[in-house]
């Protein structure tokens, strides 16, 4: 396959056209006496210079009645290089014989008299007595010019036309012309190009009338608008009169491929064969299928390849380019193709590397000045040039990108967005997107991906590149956000981009769980962070140059847990944390709805990945110590492990866990599940040698210290320390030590109330054995000092009882166990009282129970040494305090009981005073409604309940809690019923009773009872 270098021979000028060299004059080449072999030698017959020869000839024979054409174009589109086409074939019959075969009435005249007027001549008898003279009948149309001017009428014109002879009238740039004469004034306000638009509209009706006239008349599109707006009316008179609109003709169409026709006539002497060109499209079709596929370019791009047949050598999208250009002003159309085209063939005939299979815009060589001199003549982008794409120097971003690349993308990428930059119009579209972009720059030995990657390069840098809402890359002369936000990077302070390095390190990696460490201290002074490391485990971001002497020199060893990286690469952090700068002071600059906004917000969130991707390329290694045996302790370095869902936020923290948690391990999270191996590690680290008791501030110390022991989550060894002594591992010896040896344990006893003590004092007594074996015996004694082996044995459990005191004493029968103390369990005597009415008496019963001697005393002094009571108690009718006092075998009760006078029912409470409800069976809620209602009000007012019974379920599946006299509030109880009811369905029954209720005064306890609907009563009152 080969480059067109070697496949394509130019033309000797082809890498040196000039525009001035183009410039045709109509009326000197019609005179010419040339026989035109050498014009149409180099001319490519166009589809509208097509139509002309054909429509024109016809015309000039008499067959056709459309006699007005008007070429449309900009300067140097064509239009004069096809009128003289037009007039040499009307003037040489021979011409029309090899050029114009197949014209209808091609061979029906001989030589067309010929009038070619140039509108940039001003000829004193103006363009009306140029043509008649040209014609031979000058002394016809004196009258007209020689008193000054005078419009010939149609009859002047149709006399002038006179005769059997065709005639061809040929009017090059009039715009100018018309223009120029509407600066002359005659009088009255009439300018000489009114008149001369009258002339010119009788010249055209005149031809219109005269059957073998044809008249060609050229325009410039977006040029001379007084001039265009003349001939405009002129035409418009001329069609008015004949009922017919002038034939418009472009001359060349530079959005077709007809602009490749042209190219290859003027500088191509000779092309491979069709063989070689479909051997390069089929490459270029290969490429274009693997850009498609890869979705860098748009479907049906590898269409392109079947373009290149009828554009080599030049790339199809060529055309596309310049269509976006092609109405500047600066810019000659055709001439100016030509010109443009041949600085494109310099560059690529000059370039270093022989690698161009087709020709683009994207190979303009910017170094060669005739290149670069006309790119800016036609936009006026020198400091676009000079700051991005190319300088001497070799310091455009473009330049400095393809250095370090070593390749000349950027260099393509930029070049080809210049010439897609161009245009100069209002509102133009410019530029071109990703896709496009790969379209034109995609070739057989280059992967669009490299292409790519130097535009987002590009981006980045470049201080005049654009991009639209749609994603076209485009060049402007006026700076881009680029610069702007590199100018706010460069003049940041230095302090404030410490501090947003440190900032931004501490949200990374912010401590939420504190599973592995509590704090972080990002870039600090190992000297200022020591105090922190003895005293916990922060997480230090920092490069390694003086972090092993830290370590050496450090007591809690195992508190150093370091994230750290290469030193050599800090400059870039610093580099990423200006761009973010920057991009933050630009957000609170540009406004929303600012043209910029759109690419700023891009540019922060790219700006915040890019400091995220630098944070983690340096700071990409975890260290933390460990000890292996028989060597001193170390510092180990384990990467960074960044697998994590990229759809979900930075997690710094989780990214330690994961590094941590993974083999080799240095974290351990779950202590239930490891907790052997870390309770060997624990005792064989956090013991001093041969010793089995310490002080358990002493392994807390040891735990900081000793760099093999593992790190566990936050109250991690106190878990493992609970654990093992549940187990019967370890014991806590209740002095602040413990061991790690605990003991061989001795029977014992758990003595639990499930109900009583009643008014008679019986109580029911469950008894679970301890450390007893498998089949332990339960020997037990009422009333006795203790028991022994020879005493009866429990085979009632749950016992009733109503002794004042129980021994029991456990044995193993199996002698795995000891036998330990006996256990006593003391009842407590209930004292209560009642009241007799007998006719007008009043007597009060008292009762202690399970047994015991009552004193009393009726007027408030100490009971202790009041009366005997020996039988009910005669009060009088008033209010009465009876205050008594109960003891046997060394315990004692003593309780106020109040009366109120006869006939008296309100109950006696101080509402400010502390107040406590009591009951014997206690006060039942048996509703799971209820019951949540009672929790609510507990904690509401403050209570605090005893002896509270809580069932939930029912049958089998069901479980019951029994508090006894333990004082617990609203929010306890409420946790513990929420975790037993986890296991039952929602609508599972939950009932609970409370023996005693402690209220903060009397009135919380009246409230208390009439939300509740309890009766309030003397005796289940106590204050």
């Amino acid at each position: 396959m080969k480059t067109v270098r070697d496949a394509c021979q130019l033309q000797d000028n082809a890498l040196s056209v000039k525009l001035s060299d183009q410039i045709e004059q109509l009326d000197e080449l019609i005179a010419d006496e040339e026989d035109g072999e050498a014009f149409f030698a180099r001319t490519h017959i166009t589809e509208g210079m097509q139509r002309l020869i054909s429509e024109g000839i016809a015309r000039l024979a008499g067959r056709s009645s459309q006699a007005v054409f008007h070429l449309k174009q900009a300067m140097g589109g064509g239009k004069t290089h096809l009128m003289i086409s037009f007039g040499l074939l009307a003037k040489h019959p021979r011409l029309r014989a090899k050029y114009a075969a197949g014209v209808s009435g091609a061979g029906d005249f001989g030589s067309a008299a010929i009038a070619a007027f140039n509108g940039r001549n001003t000829p004193a008898c103006f363009f009306w007595g140029e043509i008649a003279q040209q014609l031979g009948k000058g002394e016809q149309f004196r009258a007209f010019w020689a008193a000054g001017p005078q419009a010939p009428d149609e009859r002047d014109w149709l006399a002038l036309f006179d005769g059997d002879a065709p005639v061809l009238i040929l009017l090059d740039e009039m715009p100018p012309y018309f223009h120029y004469l509407a600066t002359q004034k005659i009088g009255d306000g009439t300018t000489v190009a009114d008149i001369a638009t009258r002339a010119f509209a009788n010249l055209l009706t005149a031809a219109g009338k005269k059957r073998n006239v044809c008249v060609v008349v050229s325009d410039l599109d977006a040029a001379y608008d007084i001039g265009r707006s003349l001939i405009k009316r002129a035409l418009q008179d001329a069609r008015a009169e004949l009922g017919r609109q002038e034939r418009a003709i472009t001359p060349v169409d530079l959005a077709a491929n007809e602009i490749y026709e042209i190219l290859r006539k003027r500088l191509f002497k000779a092309l491979p064969d069709r063989s070689e060109i479909d051997e390069i499209a089929s490459a270029y079709g290969r490429k274009l299928s693997e850009a498609v596929r890869a979705k860098t370019a748009q479907r049906g791009a590898e269409a392109i390849a079947d373009e290149i047949a009828a554009t080599y050598p030049f790339h199809p999208r060529l055309k596309n380019v310049i269509a976006l250009f092609k109405e500047n002003e600066q810019f000659k159309q055709t001439r100016g193709l030509i010109e443009l085209v041949s600085r494109l063939l310099k560059s690529v005939w000059e370039r270093k590397a022989n690698d161009v299979f087709l020709i683009g815009p994207q190979h303009f060589d910017l170094s060669i000045p005739e290149v670069r001199e006309k790119l800016i003549e036609i936009s006026n982008m020198a400091d676009v040039i000079a700051k991005d794409i190319w300088d001497a120097q070799g310091s455009a971003h473009a330049q400095v990108i393809d250095l370090k690349s070593g390749k000349d993308t950027a260099a393509q990428v930029s070049t080809l967005l210049l010439t897609a930059s161009l245009s100069t119009a209002v509102n133009a579209v410019k530029g071109l997107t990703r896709e496009e972009i790969v379209e034109c720059l995609a070739s057989p030995l280059r992967e669009p991906s490299e292409f790519l990657s130097a535009l987002e390069e590009m981006e980045k840098v470049a201080w005049y590149l654009h991009a639209t809402p749609e994603r076209r890359f485009y060049f402007d002369r006026q700076e881009n956000l680029t610069k702007q936000l590199q100018g706010l990077a460069e003049g940041a302070p230095e302090n404030q981009i410490d501090e947003l390095i440190r900032h931004r390190l501490r949200e990374m990696f912010k401590p939420v769980r504190k599973t592995v460490y509590d704090d972080v201290l990002p870039l600090p002074k190992l000297n200022d962070v020591a105090d922190k490391v003895r005293r916990g485990r922060p997480l230090l971001i920092l490069s390694p140059d003086t972090l092993e002497r830290f370590f050496d020199g450090l007591v809690q060893k195992n508190n150093l847990c370091v994230l750290t990286g290469d030193k050599s690469e800090m400059a870039s952090l610093e580099r990423a944390a200006r761009q973010l700068y920057a991009a933050q002071k630009a957000d609170a600059r540009i406004p929303k709805g600012h043209p910029q906004r759109e690419e700023l917000e891009r540019r922060l969130a790219a700006y915040e990945h890019d400091f995220i991707t630098t944070v983690l390329g340096l700071f990409d290694k975890l260290r933390f110590p460990i000890q292996r045996a028989g060597r001193p302790p170390q510092l180990v370095a384990k990467p960074l492990d960044m697998s994590r869902d990229v759809t979900k936020p930075f997690d710094g923290e989780a990214q330690i866990i994961q590094t941590l948690t993974s083999d080799p391990r240095k974290l351990y999270l779950d202590v239930q599940k490891d907790f052997d191996a870390l309770r060997d590690k624990a005792e064989d680290l956090l013991w001093p040698a041969n010793q089995v008791e310490t002080r358990w501030v002493d392994i807390l110390d040891r735990y900081a210290e000793q760099a093999g022991m593992p790190w566990l989550p936050p109250r991690g060894l106190e878990q493992l320390k609970e654990i093992a002594i549940n187990r019967g591992l370890w014991e806590d010896l209740g002095n602040g030590y413990i061991t790690k040896r605990p003991p061989k344990k001795r029977t014992s006893a758990q003595v639990i109330v499930e109900y009583g003590p009643d008014d008679m004092g019986r109580v029911r007594l469950k008894v679970n054995p301890l450390n007893a074996g498998p089949a332990p015996r339960i020997h037990y004694a009422e009333d006795a000092v203790t028991a022994t082996e020879s005493s009866p044995l429990l085979k009632d459990n749950p016992l009733t009882t109503s002794a004042l005191r129980v021994v029991f004493l456990v044995c193993d029968p199996s002698g795995q166990y000891e036998t330990g103390e006996p256990v006593v369990w003391t009842n407590r005597l209930v004292l209560r009282s009642r009241l007799i009415e007998e006719g007008k008496q009043r007597l009060v019963e008292l009762f202690v129970a399970p047994r015991g001697e009552i004193r009393y005393t009726l007027d408030g002094s100490e009971p202790r040494e009041g009366k005997l009571y020996d039988g009910p108690i005669p009060i009088g009718d008033g209010d009465v305090l009876l205050r008594a006092f109960a003891s046997a075998d060394g315990m004692e009760v003593k309780e106020d009981f109040k009366f109120p006078a006869k006939g008296k029912q309100a109950v006696q409470l101080a509402e400010a005073k502390p107040a406590r409800l009591v009951s014997r069976t206690g006060f039942d809620f048996d509703s799971r409604a209820t019951t949540f209602e009672l929790l609510a009000q507990a904690r509401y007012a403050k209570m605090q309940l005893e002896n509270v019974t809580i069932d939930v379920g029912q049958g089998a599946q069901s479980a019951r809690i029994m508090l006894g006299e333990l004082t617990v509030d609203g929010d306890y109880l409420g946790q513990l019923i929420e975790k037993v009811i986890e296991k039952f369905s929602p609508n599972t029954p939950v009932t609970m009773s409370f023996r005693k209720a402690h209220f903060t005064s009397g009135h919380d306890l009246t409230q208390f009872c009439e939300r509740f609907h309890i009766p309030l009563r003397q005796e289940d009152i106590e204050q």
